[in-house]
């Protein structure tokens, strides 16, 4: 019949086309729908198993007509739902859905791929039009509450949820959708609670059971996470396994940083922590999906080696991180400085620490800057010598806290801080005025008692410390710093046995801390014997009426260990020469003895015998000191054949026994004040005392240069003048010296310092007049290690002796070697 149709020009014509060709079509579809529908069923059916390509690949090769019904559009997109294809799921409906009425279960299907490819307002927008057909579908306001939360559109979210619950609180997916807006909005426990109920109400629901897992990971309870886990394998997949581990392990490293927790605790912590990590990193070292968690590992793990002290292997984890360009988080960054700080590798925990501070101060919520941060830095700036940098920091960042409202909490510890720098910075005074207003302000503030006990110690008023301290001791006896700070006020005051107790005490309790191990170091030098030598260089070209020329000497003494801690034997060697005009004098001695100390008082007697070319003769001495506070010692020594013998005196056969007596008052490190009186009473008959005051005021003070003004007056009388050695009948010195002492280098316990002294005065003896003195001197001492200690040194001085001046050159060295 078409066949035989004619063709009708024109308009009709046209119509008529159409109408054939539509005719045809439908034919055809006609003829072939039961074997099309017959295999299409089979390909959705195989879809719905799984197997997807055949039903898609068929889709996509049909073109979709205006004529085709909503049924093949509402498929593709179901099988591209199923597939996992967000994208395809969203172009299908939005080419051919949107004019369509597609089943409420496929505009879920365009719902959710919206909601996973992060575009909120077009699921939002699906999930109205699905909820218009069927405004009670519980599946479908659960997905508008997920978007909602996954908007950040909490309130409402949030409204929507408690809605659901309130509408069938015992059914647990609505439970299980307000735990998700909870957790959105970061409010996991309050998640984990709804979790929990959720669980109560379908025990056996698997999905349940993982959002349980979720839930216990999320509020960070990753230790019974994996206790659920443990049970049920099938809740987690391989990588959540894997993140749920590093959750455990990050759990372990934070635990161990606990301020609240025993120092054993805290240890016990870091070590099941490096356990585990070292089990976890095994296992997924090598696997490279695990890479990221494995990088995350590593990370945190440097924390528990920090609390472990294991601050090399630290360090090394750090720049290995960092040699394979890891990111390496700020809290990770941390743990580095302090590890480096630690290992006294000042500079570089310097530069990190500057790095943390810089953005912790460009962060709004910080405008102060992290007070962790800053004192880091501080230490740091201490350790590589940069008090000035330091000290204006602290000050800075403890007037800017005290500033803020928000920063009023870090404000004591910014205080603690900047007080701290002054007392580093040598600025006793203002260190102490300090933490005295904070004690006067906070009587409880047990930090600023213990800092202030120190300051103390710095002042020299070591009993001062000891009283603040036992106010500490009433409040909290066993604090750390307490313990350390009495260690080091029981050294000062020759508390051996106290000492020892204190750091054998916190060496118990805190083995990785710095303090700790200097009390126990400072504790073992004090028990180790000890060596001192000394000695001299004229370098006059004419010979001197006192001293001679060409003289020289040294004396050498070696002390033993500690006996049952107060007592120590020593025995020594001295050897002296010079060249008068009546001959060579020489004196070669030998002596033992031994010496006792305790609190507030050291005794030394001695044994000697002499040798000055005039036959062995034998010596002894006994000489003590006794303090009555941190201000008042008083001294004396009586000497058989005295030490103070003139050689000129020993080379005529003329020796002298002496007796001395001190009283010194000492203000504080800064002044100090001595009164001296002594009489040698000579063989030839002649007796000669001598009074004497030395003053030291403090001129100037700033880190690592010192000047002090030193006062000299001395007098003397002599019963018999003008024997074989200078002995005049009655003189008087005066002499002001301006000293000043400056460090050229100092890392911890090595120092070397150089010191210059200027002196100009006037000396006077009866007969002869006044003459002027000036004085010269240069010297530099190298201390090291608490165990060595060397001095050199050389002075130049000009006085006149029975009228005529005198130019006296000489060095001088001594040394003190701990062993």
């Amino acid at each position: 019949m078409l066949a035989a149709a004619r063709y009708v020009p024109g308009p009709a014509g046209m119509a008529l086309k159409a109408a054939l060709a539509s005719c045809a079509i439908l034919c055809a579809l006609a003829h072939a729908s039961p074997l099309l529908d017959a295999d299409y069923d089979a390909m959705v059916r195989r879809a719905r198993e799984g197997d997807t390509t055949p039903a898609l690949a068929f889709l996509r090769g049909q073109p979709v007509l205006a004529a085709d019904g909503a049924r093949r559009v509402a498929d593709w997109i179901d099988i591209a739902g199923w597939a996992g294809l967000d994208g395809e799921v969203v172009q299908v409906y939005r080419q051919h859905g949107l004019q369509r009425v597609l089943p409420v279960s496929t505009l879920g299907t365009v719902a959710r791929a919206h909601r996973n490819l992060r575009e909120w307002d077009e699921a939002l927008a699906v999930y109205a039009r699905a909820l218009a057909l069927a405004p009670g579908d519980a599946q479908l306001r659960i997905g508008e509450v997920q978007v909602l939360a996954d908007a950040g559109r909490d309130e409402q979210a949030l409204a929507q949820a408690l809605a659901l619950v309130a509408d069938a609180p015992m059914v647990a997916q609505r439970r299980l959708a307000l735990a998700y807006v909870h957790t959105a909005a970061r409010r996991f426990y309050a998640a984990l609670a709804e979790v929990s109920r959720a669980r109560s109400l379908a025990p056996d629901d698997n999905a349940v059971q993982v959002a349980y897992a979720d839930a216990l990971q999320s509020a960070g309870l990753p230790t019974q996470a994996q206790q659920l886990v443990d049970a049920r394998p099938a809740l987690m997949n391989t990588a959540q396994q894997r993140r749920l581990q590093a959750d455990i392990g990050a759990e372990l490293v934070r635990l161990s940083f606990s301020p609240t927790r025993s120092e054993g605790e805290r240890f016990a912590l870091a070590d099941r922590a490096l356990l585990h990590y070292e089990r976890a990193l095994t296992t997924w070292r090598a696997d490279p999906d695990a890479a990221r968690d494995v990088q995350r590992m590593r990370v945190d793990r440097i924390g528990a080696l920090t609390v472990r002290a294991r601050m090399a292997d630290a360090v090394a984890e750090y720049e290995a991180l960092r040699r394979e360009g890891v990111p390496v988080p700020d809290y990770a960054l941390r743990w580095a400085a302090g590890a480096y700080l630690y290992l006294r590798q000042a500079e570089a925990a310097r530069l990190l620490y500057s790095e943390l501070l810089a953005r912790s101060q460009a962060d709004p919520a910080t405008p102060a800057g992290s007070v962790i941060d800053t004192t880091g830095l501080f230490y740091a700036l201490v350790e590589t010598e940069a008090m000035d940098q330091a000290v204006a920091l602290a000050d800075r960042t403890a007037q800017a806290l005290a500033r803020l409202p928000a920063g009023q909490g870090a404000w004591p510890g910014a205080a603690m801080m900047a007080a701290q720098a002054h007392s580093f910075a040598d600025d006793t005074p203002e260190a102490q005025l300090r933490f005295e207003r904070m004690v006067a302000m906070a009587p409880g503030h047990l930090g600023a008692r213990i800092a202030l006990a120190g300051v103390y110690r710095g002042r020299a008023w070591p009993r001062r410390a000891e009283e603040e301290l036992k106010l500490v001791e009433a409040m909290e006896p066993r604090a750390l710093g307490l313990a350390l700070q009495q260690g080091f006020t029981a050294l000062d005051l020759q508390e051996w046995g106290q000492a020892d107790a204190l750091a054998d005490d916190v060496m118990a309790r805190y083995p990785e801390n710095r303090q700790a191990q200097r009390l126990d170091r400072l504790r073992r030098v004090y028990r180790m014997p000890e060596l001192r030598i000394s000695g001299y260089r004229g370098l006059s070209s004419s010979p001197n009426p006192t001293i001679g020329n060409g003289d020289y000497g040294i004396d050498t003494v070696g002390y033993s260990a500690p006996l049952a801690d107060d007592w120590r034997l020593f025995a020594g060697h001295g050897f002296g020469s010079g060249d008068f005009a009546e001959g060579r004098g020489l004196h070669r001695s030998l002596r033992a003895g031994a010496e006792w100390r305790v609190r507030d008082n050291t005794l030394e007697g001695e044994l000697s015998t002499h040798d000055i070319g005039h036959g062995q003769r034998t010596g002894l001495r006994l000489e003590g000191r006794h303090d009555f506070s941190d201000h008042w010692q008083v001294s004396g020594a009586a000497e058989r054949l005295s030490r103070d013998t003139p050689l000129r005196a020993l080379r005529s056969d003329i020796t002298a026994n002496s007796a001395t007596a001190g009283l010194r008052w000492r203000a504080n490190e800064r002044r100090e004040w001595n009164l001296s009186l002594g009489a040698l009473d000579y063989s030839d008959g002649n007796r000669r005392t001598a009074v004497g005051v030395v003053g030291r005021e403090r001129l100037f003070t700033r880190y690592g240069v010192v000047a002090d003004a030193v006062l000299e007056l001395s007098h003397s009388r002599n019963s018999q003048p003008g024997g074989p050695y200078f002995a005049p009948e009655s003189d008087l010195f005066v002499l002001p010296t301006l000293d000043v002492s400056h460090v050229l280098y100092r890392h911890y316990q090595t120092e070397w310092r150089q010191r210059l002294q200027l002196g100009v005065g006037a000396y006077t003896q009866r007969g002869y007049g006044t003459g002027d003195v000036a004085t010269v001197g240069y010297g530099q001492r190298l201390r090291m290690n608490d165990t060595f200690e060397l001095g050199l040194a050389v002075s130049v001085t000009r006085r006149p002796y029975d009228g005529v001046n005198e130019r006296i050159v000489r060095t001088a060295f001594d040394l003190l070697y701990k062993f």
